[in-house]
This record gives structure tokens, C-alpha cells and sequence, in this order.
């Protein structure tokens, strides 16, 4: 039934490959100097507020991705999103783009480096940054979504959902290539509920969502040159239930297909759901990240929190799904 309630949408839909140049980490960037930073005394006691409150503070101050950096106020934060180490903030000439980028580089979590990830979130902890590399993906929020210590959390709501800008990032996460998703939640365990989606920023295209329903955890992947769209489950993992429940699940997908699910410190073995043909298609740029919901539609939310969410460019083993859980749990 799953199947074909989501493939019956997906065949009205039509999708595409991304194409975009990406401009090489390596360039030569040159900005001039500007403003003065403020200094140390004039900056939230990182003792009389949250981290994640103090996250949400120093990066509303600050946008550096991969081609700008941006002063959107006078103040110039060089760490993460935790304002951990005052010592990031200056009081002298805010530096040049290639030193913001090694100096936030070497404030991110040393997990991300040690599992390849491209993306790292701990909502409760880092807010909407990306832990892996503050400098890109942050994460925007429907205005019926909640953070808090606990997570993020979503509803049964168009408008409950996170969403970052990707651009290029279907050259990490696609057909031919090997990457792993993990996801730390808590929900009922009988909802269609989403994690995760790759898509157009506007407009409703998908490439490919991993998702939970029916005991399983499924991922489908939409590769339009082919064209075709492949279906993939986890087999009958947990019990169906209303109860609330903790959820930790992954998966792996190794070149052409999931290879492996992961779920609450177990490794089962990918199973083929539906192979089938999409149709007609059209050159769609899926250059968005949805955490959440589907499509915007109410009836596919989480229903619940998400507490991290990752991504990886190569095929975590069982025990690096344990450490991630493991560093996810941490406050």
C-alpha cells in the first residue's frame, strides 16, 4: 500500500538530474577588510544563556557559505554555533573569507571528520547549524516547528518542517556514490513520518526521501537518466503502536541501491521493495534538504522530535552508527 500511495505521487511528478558548477573549496577568494568586531565585554554571558540559545544569537550575526561571506551586523563570530571558546570572537579587523573558513573548519565536531560526515545536527545543543561545518547548510524552520533542549520538534502541519539550501549536493548523495543517513527521533511508531527528503527549493520534486511506516524503514531513490526509481525497506523491524517510542535508524546505500538499515544498535540488510519506471521527466534542480515532513503534506510529518540528523559520504559500519548515536545523546 505504501508503495504505491508514494509511487503513484512520485509518477505525476517528474524529476531531473542537478546541474550546477560547483566552484572548487580551493579557489582564491580575496575580501577586503572591514568593520571592527566588538569587543569580548560586549558580547551574551555564555554563562547566563543556553548554548543553543547563544547559538541561535551569534549566528543570526553571521552567514558564510561556501562562496560569500556576509556581514549582515557589526559583530563577527569566528566559531560555532555554540559560542563555545570566546576566544573566536575578536575585537580586531574581522580576517579575510579563506581564514573565517579555516577558523570555523577547525571549530567543528572532530566525530564529523572521524565518519565523513557532511552534514551533522543536534538540534538541542547546536540549533539549526551544521556541526559537521557550521560555514554551510544551516537550516531554516517552518513556522510550525519547535526547538528546544530536547530536539526539534514537528506536527501535523504544512509548516512543520526544516529545510536547507544544497546546492551541489547530489554529487555526494546519488546514484554511483556511497553515503549513509542517520536519524535519532521520537514519534509513535504507526505513522507515515518523514526524515528526510532531497527536492527542489520551490516547487514539489523529489530525488529521493528516507522515511518510516509499516514496521520499516524505507528509502526511495528517484535517478532520472535512467529512468527509474527504486524502493527499498528494512524489513519488519519494530512493532506497529501509538505508544511514543525512542528511534534511532540509518541506512547505507552503496552505489546503486540501500545496502543496510540500521536500527536501536542493529544492522539488517537492505530489502528491494519496487523497482519501477518513473516516467516522463524534466530537468529539475534538487538543491533543497527537508527534515520533517514531505512535500509539505501534513499526514507524512514526524509527529514527534528529532533530536540529530546526518549524513555521510561513505557506508558506516554498525559500531560508527553506535558512536554517532552515542555522541547524538550527549548534552
Amino acid at each position: 500500500m505504501l508503495g504505491l500511495l508514494r509511487s503513484s505521487l512520485a509518477s505525476v511528478l517528474t524529476h531531473g538530474l542537478l546541474s550546477c558548477n560547483c566552484r572548487s573549496e580551493h579557489s582564491s577568494i580575496g575580501f577586503a577588510t572591514v568593520a571592527l568586531c566588538p569587543d569580548i565585554s560586549a558580547l551574551p554571558s555564555r554563562h547566563a544563556k543556553s548554548k543553543m540559545l547563544c547559538g541561535t544569537a551569534c549566528s543570526a550575526d553571521m552567514d558564510c557559505d561556501l562562496f560569500h561571506f556576509t556581514r549582515t551586523t557589526g559583530l563577527c563570530y569566528l566559531g560555532n554555533s555554540t559560542c563555545e571558546g570566546l576566544r573566536l570572537w575578536t575585537n580586531g579587523p574581522c580576517v579575510s573569507y579563506k581564514s573565517v573558513r579555516q577558523r570555523v573548519r577547525a571549530s567543528a565536531e572532530p566525530i564529523a571528520e572521524q565518519l565523513s560526515l557532511k552534514m551533522l545536527y543536534r538540534f538541542g545543543t547546536h540549533g539549526l547549524e551544521n556541526a559537521a561545518d557550521p560555514s554551510k547548510y544551516r537550516l531554516w524552520s517552518g513556522s510550525a516547528t519547535t526547538i528546544d533542549a530536547q530536539g526539534a520538534h514537528f506536527v501535523e502541519d504544512s509548516n512543520s518542517f526544516l529545510m536547507a539550501a544544497t546546492p551541489c549536493f547530489e554529487g555526494f548523495f546519488n546514484v554511483g556514490h556511497k553515503f549513509s543517513i542517520f536519524v535519532r527521533a521520537k514519534h509513535p511508531m504507526n505513522i507515515d513520518g518523514t526524515y528526510m527528503t532531497m527536492r527542489e527549493c520551490v516547487g514539489n520534486k523529489v530525488s529521493q526521501d528516507f522515511y518510516t511506516y509499516d514496521r520499516n524503514f524505507w528509502h526511495d531513490m528517484y535517478w532520472p537518466p535512467q529512468p527509474k526509481y527504486v524502493l527499498t525497506k528494512s524489513g519488519n523491524v519494530f512493532t506497529r503502536s501509538s505508544s511514543v517510542a525512542l528511534v534511532s535508524s540509518g541506512m547505507t546505500y552503496d552505489t546503486n541501491g540501500a545496502a543496510h538499515y540500521f536500527f536501536n544498535g542493529s544492522m539488517h540488510p537492505a530489502m528491494m521493495a519496487s523497482p519501477d519506471s518513473s516516467g516522463t521527466l524534466t530537468n529539475s534542480r534538487f538543491q533543497c534538504i527537508e527534515l520533517g515532513g514531505y512535500l509539505k503534506t501534513p499526514r507524512y510529518s514526524v509527529r514527534g522530535s528529532m533530536s540529530c540528523f546526518a549524513m555521510s559520504t561513505r557506508l558506516l559500519t554498525q559500531a560508527e552508527f553506535v558512536q554517532l548515536d552515542n555522541w547524538c545523546k550527549q548534552v
